[in-house]
């Protein structure tokens, strides 16, 4: 998904405290897609699907692609699920097309 914005005004109703700033502010707004189609993502993992190596990921807001949830990701190489366990908080790489991860390390062992 694209978002293209050449710009956006912001305005605020009469009652509002910021109504009497006397100037407009325009706004410049621009889709966070990264150059390289690949978005960082942060979560803790709740499953690993033993067959396939898919994970499911109980991650933050991935900045310009998608609020926090619980999301079942495909990963691949499917040998990057081998080195995590449930319960993990893990940083990954996600390539925004697919969803699918291409690079996970573990930055909190599960307790």
């Amino acid at each position: 998904m694209t978002l293209h914005l050449e710009r956006v005004e912001a305005f605020f109703p009469g009652d509002h405290p910021v109504a009497g700033v006397p100037h407009t502010q325009l706004l410049l707004v621009q889709a966070q897609e990264p150059s390289n189609g690949f978005y960082r993502g942060v979560g803790v993992v709740t499953a690993i699907n033993p067959a396939t190596g898919s994970l499911t990921i109980n991650h933050q807001k991935i900045e310009g692609l998608m609020p926090a949830m619980e999301m079942l990701f495909q990963v691949d190489p499917r040998t990057l699920s081998d080195h995590v366990k449930p319960g993990d908080k893990v940083e990954f790489q996600l390539e925004g097309k697919t969803y699918t991860i291409r690079d996970i390390k573990v930055i909190e062992p599960a307790k």
